[in-house]
């Protein structure tokens, strides 16, 4: 017989173990309070502006690798800065946003090239700044604190995004449209409550705003960006107040760019289409090779989380990580492809964070399932925190090498604007050095110089007025190609003199340059000098009272 008192009940739970305390400890670190306090909020501040000092303190040194493209953000801001406005006084493949913001950088080095840095420490300050506000009230205090540091680090670190943190760059306008893009992640799953509809209201604000900027940054960070919103549509209540804010933040930001660009939309939507018509996305059995891994690995988590929240009674839950998860994979890949760029996808990680805020705030009633939880939650962690090492490694090696500079660098360019940029690639200062020389040995007073090489440094670095016309960066099918190219009258522009680079930086220009702008060149300018590495040419008179008319 049942003891009294026993019949029909269900035997207790064993006593949990030690490991299931442990586990339980890490679980409820997901909703400490005193992550929230204002002493963590305090030392978070402290971080993010140390953190961007570094990043300061960089500048514009110690590039390993891609020292051309620098010249590319470099010169659009000089235009910038001279009165130029982009796509209607010059071909540019990106929005006018980079180079504005490259331009208050040189405010604030006085005119040096380390501005292009500042600017970069400057913006990953305001980002991480607005994800921190934007989310400590839709995530708990840990996620928050998380989701502050991967988007500070993403847009400060010197390297290229995918590339090894060892390959120390300056391709700064990636990093700010995945930066971007994650604070549209945010918003589109975690909502505020549906009946708070101011909160609602300038959540589609934020929204809206961040797809204008992304438009006036780099067009497939828009199409990407506005997919994922798209996608992400069914994660959460919508109410009008959203929609209200997300229509009125993007015609805010939009109208101020309208108005900087004169109202006249047409020359960039006429860049934007050579760009698309030129560069299509592709996707490379390398880059397929490169990505089946750590796709694998995330999905593999997005998956078992949402298996384990299903049958744990969490099904809404489960829906939104699934289809979240799904889409953020699927805009990584697509934005990957877009960019020159073989690996990484660091919007996973970001959406990792979400899954674990919703992982941890389920707490399963059985001892048998306890692990299971901490299990899933470490392993989300060590995605979070593979790509947060990741980035920090790219920023502590750029400081590194900008304080081992002197030990070891022998070259530097031989122009005063461009004291603050040391980079390791010798050759390349070399050729920018023969380059400057030869100009400097035949120009005249009121000259304008272009280039037909991947970029331009000759401009900003003798301090001459740019020529209107010609291009922030040519890289044959990237932004150019035989069918969709900028017009010789519009990319030799106004210049006088035209280097044309021996062997250029970039393979495709050998052929696609001498073949599309050679009989151009040929039939307006003359060769006047040459050196090692570039061809100097000057515009014929007639020419030039041709183009005067």
């Amino acid at each position: 017989m049942l003891p009294t008192g026993t019949m029909g009940e269900a035997p207790p739970e064993p006593a949990p173990s030690d490991l299931e305390r442990l586990a339980a400890r890490f679980v409820a670190l997901w909703s400490y309070p005193f992550l929230g306090s204002w002493v963590v909020r305090l030392a978070l501040l402290a971080a993010l502006a140390s953190l961007c000092l570094v990043r300061t303190y960089i500048g514009l040194s110690g590039i390993v690798v891609y020292s051309h493209d620098a010249f590319g953000a470099l010169d659009g801001a000089w235009r910038v800065l001279n009165g130029q406005t982009p796509h209607t006084d010059f071909y540019s493949p990106l929005g006018p946003l980079i180079y504005l913001v490259t331009a208050f950088g040189l405010l604030l080095s006085h005119g040096g090239a380390a501005g292009a840095g500042y600017s970069q420490a400057l913006c990953g300050f305001l980002l991480g700044l607005w994800t921190y506000l934007f989310s400590r009230r839709r995530l708990g205090h840990l996620p928050a604190i998380l989701f502050c540091l991967m988007v500070v680090l993403l847009s400060i670190n010197p390297s290229s995004v995918g590339e090894p943190p060892l390959r120390t760059s300056c391709m700064a306008y990636n990093r700010y449209g995945y930066a971007l893009v994650t604070l549209l992640l945010v918003e589109g799953v975690a909502g505020r409550d549906p009946e708070r509809r101011r909160a609602e209201f300038w959540g589609g604000v934020s929204t809206g705003a961040i797809l204008a900027l992304l438009l006036f940054l780099k067009i497939s960070y828009f199409v990407g960006g506005t997919g994922l919103v798209a996608a992400l549509i069914p994660c959460r209540t919508q109410v009008k107040e959203r929609w209200a804010g997300m229509a009125g933040g993007f015609l805010a930001v939009a109208l101020a760019f309208c108005a900087y660009l004169g109202f006249n939309l047409v020359p960039m939507w006429n860049d934007l289409r050579m760009v698309a018509g030129a560069k299509p996305v592709r996707i490379s059995w390398f880059i397929v090779d490169n990505l089946y891994l750590p796709v694998a690995f995330y999905l593999g988590f997005i998956f078992a989380s949402a298996r384990f929240l299903w049958f744990g009674g969490g099904r809404p839950a489960a829906r939104t990580i699934g289809i979240a998860g799904v889409a953020v994979c699927l805009a990584g890949i697509f934005l990957l492809s877009t960019n020159f760029q073989f690996y990484g996808l660091p919007l996973n990680a970001m959406a990792a964070i979400l899954v674990l805020q919703q992982v941890a705030a389920h707490s399963p009633a059985a001892n048998s399932h306890k692990l299971k939880h901490a299990g899933l939650l470490l392993w989300g962690s060590l995605l979070v925190a593979g790509d947060l090492g990741y980035e920090a490694m790219g920023l502590g090696f750029g400081a590194w090498q900008k304080h081992s500079w002197e030990e070891t660098a022998n070259a530097s360019f031989h122009a005063a604007a461009l004291a603050g940029f040391r980079t390791f690639e010798g050759s390349y200062v070399d050729l920018v050095n023969d380059g400057l020389a030869l100009v400097n040995q035949h120009r005249h007073p009121g000259d304008t110089v272009m280039s037909l090489d991947f970029s331009n440094p000759f401009s900003y670095a003798l301090g001459m007025r740019p020529a209107p016309g010609g291009a922030t960066t040519l890289h044959y099918r990237g932004n150019f190609s035989d069918a969709h190219h900028p017009t010789p009258e519009r990319l030799f522009g106004g210049a006088s003199l035209v280097m044309q680079p021996v062997v250029p930086t970039e393979k495709g220009l050998t052929r696609s340059v001498p073949r599309i702008y050679g009989p151009y060149l040929a039939e307006h300018f003359r060769p006047i000098g040459e050196s090692a590495g570039w061809r100097l040419y000057r515009r014929n008179p007639e020419a030039a009272e041709g183009h005067a008319l």
